[in-house]
């Protein structure tokens, strides 16, 4: 899976077959904009790539590395993570015919949240994602559905269809 996630912001994300530079090139183009400060893993195909861009730090992870003051992929782990615990407490099987559209309903949730700041008990400011209200995601959600019409296939499953 390609994750470009903006840190306390949107997440991009889609099933890939391949870490070719030629397969996630185009992807990220399409994702990140080019003024962006890229952080990724040690991946090869994502040192390339971050040529293109404002900047590119990495991490090491075969090296134990994880993070480097401000550099980690952490917030694209995080959303592997719930995903993770979506498949194991919801769907339990994540099929790659319709991988892109499990990636999609985990992402639109992650997309309803805001940061916040709080100060804890020891008086250190932290950010804390706060949800949505239900009817700003109602709206989000009905944007997102305009053309697509949503159908009962002759075996009786669902079939989403894009209207004109």
């Amino acid at each position: 899976m390609l994750i470009a996630v903006e840190r306390n912001g949107p997440v991009r994300s889609a099933p890939v077959t391949s870490d070719s530079l030629a397969h996630l090139s185009p992807m990220i183009d399409q994702f990140v904009d080019k003024r962006a400060h890229l952080k990724t893993d040690e991946l090869h195909a994502y040192k390339a790539i971050g040529q293109n861009y404002a900047s590119h730090q990495w991490v090491n992870h075969q090296s134990k590395e994880y993070a480097r003051g401000d550099t980690h992929n952490n917030t694209a782990e995080s959303f592997n993570a719930i995903l993770e615990r979506a498949k194991y407490g919801v769907y339990h099987y994540l099929s790659k015919k319709h991988l892109s559209r499990y990636l999609d309903e985990i992402g639109f949730r992650w997309n309803q949240r805001t940061p916040e700041l709080k100060i804890t008990k020891k008086g250190k400011p932290r950010i804390v994602m706060k949800r949505l209200p239900p009817l700003t995601m109602l709206k989000a959600l009905l944007l997102n559905a305009r053309g697509r019409q949503v159908r009962r296939s002759a075996s009786g499953g669902i079939l989403c269809v894009e209207s004109n």
